[in-house]
């Protein structure tokens, strides 16, 4: 009997596929499940998986490793796609990924399986990674042989043979949450112009019912990675925890976008990112304050590529892992604090310091010229217009124009 490890998350199409690798295929099947902060507790996974059929379950604590080597480095590299998504679903599946072929090996088995939707994102990310990290690894994805079109065909076909599944309820609303934040997706809300129901939001506080008091807080960073919260040091997973407790209790982090999938398909999609929203912003003011003009204008189009390969299932490819060789150079002297002000929706930087800081006041202060010889500038102004005048003098009235 063949064997395969099939990454297991509890959700309809997961029991779906696997009962349907041992009762239709002839698999045995181990089942993999993942906890990267779904702030659920997972143990019965392990216990429904087996009761579906598969001969085993694992049930693994990755929270630590994700954030370690997935979420922070993207941090780092100030990575976001299309201006609102912090990529915590992407960097889950590469985790996923990753698991997935470190239980192939362990287990003995030349496949694994997975039961992502066959017009996502997810298949291409979760696949592309497993190609990159073993190619001779073969993967089975149930969604796309089963002859089960929508919800109905599923429901169906789990009740006919009396399957342990959720009966939905309400509106159709689609969950996907880990240490990052939130992704929804309401496949109810048909019209892009349709406001989303307030009970579509699960992690998050209404802005406008958020505390009428402002939360500040100040975060201490060591050469890019987050330490400290309010002068206290604190390791990453508890760190990340507190901040998404504070961000959601002050609505931050909320996003409702139209976003360009891999496939080219335009989708309608709602986040909650109170972490990487506060994060973002501490990290980002502090690199102004310790990184040199030339370094922010390569930085911030590298930071938009980085994204896109991330985005687009390219974890593993050569392109990101120099690009990440370039940010990890860049974080060697964003060190210091930035104070943070948490207010009903928004995040506002009230302060920032570091030993490596560029900012002199003595120099920026404009009335200040103890240190600034009045004859400099009048010789940079006549360089930085040469340009500008030798194009008026031989193009005329033209050049302005």
């Amino acid at each position: 009997m063949p064997r395969t490890i099939l990454a297991f998350n509890g959700d309809l199409e997961s029991r779906l596929a696997l009962h349907w690798l041992v009762n239709e295929r002839g698999y045995e099947v181990v089942a993999l499940s993942l906890d990267l902060g779904q702030e659920t507790y997972l143990e019965p996974m392990g216990e429904i998986a087996l009761e579906l059929g598969a001969s085993s379950a694992q049930v693994v604590d990755r929270r630590e490793m994700f954030l370690r080597e997935f979420a922070l480095p993207v941090m780092q590299a100030d990575a976001v796609y299309q201006a609102s998504c912090f990529l915590g679903s992407a960097l889950c599946r590469y985790v996923i990924a990753q698991e997935l072929v470190r239980a192939a090996h362990e287990e003995g088995c030349d496949s694994v399986a997975h039961a992502a939707a066959s017009k996502g994102n997810d298949q291409v990310r979760m696949e592309t990674a497993i190609a990159a990290q073993n190619p001779q690894l073969r993967v089975l994805a149930p969604v796309r042989e089963w002859n089960l079109k929508n919800l109905e065909d599923k429901l169906n076909y789990a009740r006919r043979r009396r399957l342990p599944i959720e009966e939905p309820k309400g509106g159709a609303v689609s969950v996907d949450r880990n240490l990052w934040g939130v992704s929804l997706y309401i496949s109810d809300l048909a019209d892009s112009w349709q406001e989303p129901p307030a009970s579509a939001f699960v992690l998050t506080k209404d802005p406008e019912k958020a505390p009428a008091k402002p939360e500040v807080i100040t975060i201490g960073f060591e050469q890019g990675v987050p330490s400290s919260l309010n002068g206290a040091a604190m390791k990453a997973l508890p760190l990340v925890r507190e901040l998404g407790r504070l961000g959601a209790e002050h609505g931050l982090g909320r996003s409702d976008v139209v976003e360009d999938r891999m496939f080219g398909i335009k989708s309608r999609e709602f986040y909650e990112a109170p972490v990487p929203t506060i994060l973002l912003a501490a990290h980002r003011d502090l690199e102004s304050l310790v990184h040199s003009r030339e370094m922010i204008l390569l930085r911030e189009p590298l930071s938009r590529r980085y994204a896109e390969l991330v985005y687009m299932g390219l974890w593993f490819h050569d392109t990101r892992k120099a690009l990440q060789g370039f940010f990890d150079q860049t974080q060697r002297l964003v060190t210091g604090e930035v104070k943070l002000k948490l207010y009903k929706g928004a995040v506002s930087v009230l302060g920032r310091r570091s030993p490596h800081s560029l900012y002199d006041s003595r120099l920026a202060n404009q009335t200040n010229l103890e240190q600034f010889d009045n004859q400099w500038a009048k010789g940079f102004t006549s360089m930085w217009t040469l340009p500008s005048r030798l194009a008026a003098r031989q193009q005329g009235g033209d050049a302005g124009r």
